[in-house]
C-alpha cells in the first residue's frame, strides 16, 4: 500500500470599514448620453465596524492498492465575526471528503466522491439580516474517466449537490443579498477530448443542471442566473503542414441555456457567443493573443426577480506572453 499523507492549517482575517447611502432622481435623461450635472449626491453614513477572521487546520491522505485509489480528508474551521456595537458571532464546523477510483484495465476510471463544506461569508452590508451566516454543502458525485488512446478522453459523471444559506438576491433592495433556506443541484456533466490528426484537437463538452429551492418562500422555484444547459466545443490547429509548428490556431463556440430570476417570472432567454486564439511557442516563450465574444454581441446574462437585468461583457482582446524555466 502506497500513501501520500499531508496536514497543513490556514488563517485569514479582515477589517471593514464602509460608508453607505441612497439616492433617488426621478428627472428623465438620455440612457445612451446621461448628464448627471445637478443630481444631489445621496447623504452617506458610516456602517458600523466588523472584523472577520477564519483559522482552519486539515489532513489529507491518499492510499493506493493495486488498481484501487482512495482519498480520505478532514477539516475543521474556526470563524469569528465581531460587528462593532453587536455581540461577536462563533462559528465552528468539522467536514470531511472522501473518493474511491478503481483502474480498469482497458483505460477506464469509475470514481464516487463524498464531500461537505464550509464556507463563510465575509463582508459587511452584504445581507439584509446583518452578517451573514456560512453556507454549508453536501456533494455526491458518480463519474468515469476513459482515456483510450493519447491525446484522447471522456470524462463524465452525475452529481447531486445540496446548499445551506446560498446568497440570493433580495427583492426589495438592489445592493444587499438573502440567504435562502435550502438548494439542491442536480445534474450531469460529459466532455470529451478527441486528437483526430496529430494537429487537430476538438474538445466538447456538455452540462444539465436543474437547480432548484427547497425551503424558503421560492421552493419549488429555479436558483437565480443558473441555466439548465451549458454547451460548448473548441477545436485546435497547429500549422505544423506549412512549416510553421510554433503556430497555433483555435476557436470555438459556447451555449448558454436560458436562465431565470429566482421567483420563476421573469426569463432569461439563452445566447451563443464565438471565442478564437492564436499562439506562437518557441524553445521556453509563449505568445497568445486571446478573444472572447469574438463578434461582439450584445446579450443579457441574467435578470432578477427585482427587474433588473445585467449585459453581458463586449469583445475582449487579451495578450499574454509566458516564459517557462
Amino acid at each position: 500500500m502506497q500513501r501520500a499523507p499531508s496536514s497543513t492549517r490556514r488563517c485569514s482575517a479582515s477589517t471593514t470599514a464602509a460608508s453607505s447611502g441612497g439616492g433617488y432622481d426621478a428627472t428623465p435623461f438620455d440612457l445612451y448620453a446621461p448628464v448627471y450635472t445637478g443630481v444631489t449626491p445621496p447623504d452617506m453614513s458610516a456602517e458600523p465596524d466588523l472584523r472577520q477572521s477564519q483559522l482552519g487546520l486539515y489532513g489529507q491522505d491518499q492510499l493506493r492498492l493495486g488498481p484501487w485509489l482512495a482519498v480520505l480528508g478532514l477539516r475543521h474551521d474556526y470563524v469569528t465575526s465581531d460587528t462593532q456595537g453587536s455581540p461577536v458571532e462563533h462559528y465552528q464546523a468539522t467536514t470531511g471528503r472522501a473518493a474511491l477510483m478503481y483502474e480498469l484495465p482497458f483505460g477506464v476510471t469509475p470514481y464516487v466522491t463524498y464531500a461537505q463544506s464550509f464556507n463563510p461569508v465575509f463582508g459587511s452590508g452584504v445581507c439584509a439580516a446583518g452578517v451573514c451566516a456560512p453556507q454549508r454543502g453536501e456533494m455526491v458525485v458518480l463519474g468515469f474517466k476513459y482515456n483510450p488512446a493519447p491525446g484522447n478522453a471522456i470524462n463524465g459523471a452525475i452529481f447531486d449537490t445540496t446548499e445551506r444559506n446560498r446568497l440570493a438576491s433580495d427583492p426589495d433592495n438592489p445592493l444587499l443579498s438573502v440567504q435562502t433556506g435550502k438548494v439542491r443541484i442536480r445534474g450531469a456533466e460529459l466532455e470529451v477530448l478527441a486528437r483526430l490528426t496529430p494537429d487537430l484537437d476538438l474538445i466538447g463538452a456538455y452540462t444539465y443542471l436543474d437547480a432548484r429551492v427547497e425551503s424558503g418562500d421560492n421552493a419549488g422555484k429555479h436558483v437565480e442566473t443558473v441555466p439548465d444547459h451549458q454547451a460548448s466545443l473548441w477545436a485546435k490547429y497547429r500549422l505544423s503542414l506549412i512549416g510553421l509548428p510554433g503556430v497555433t490556431l483555435g476557436g470555438g463556440v459556447r451555449y448558454i441555456g436560458a436562465s431565470w430570476d429566482g421567483t420563476d417570472t421573469i426569463r432569461t432567454p439563452d445566447y451563443t457567443l464565438f471565442d478564437a486564439m492564436v499562439r506562437y511557442e518557441t524553445g521556453p516563450w509563449r505568445l497568445q493573443v486571446n478573444a472572447s465574444n469574438l463578434f461582439d454581441k450584445r446579450h443579457v446574462t441574467t435578470c432578477l426577480a427585482r427587474g433588473d437585468c445585467f449585459l453581458g461583457i463586449g469583445r475582449t482582446v487579451l495578450g499574454s506572453v509566458t516564459y517557462k524555466f
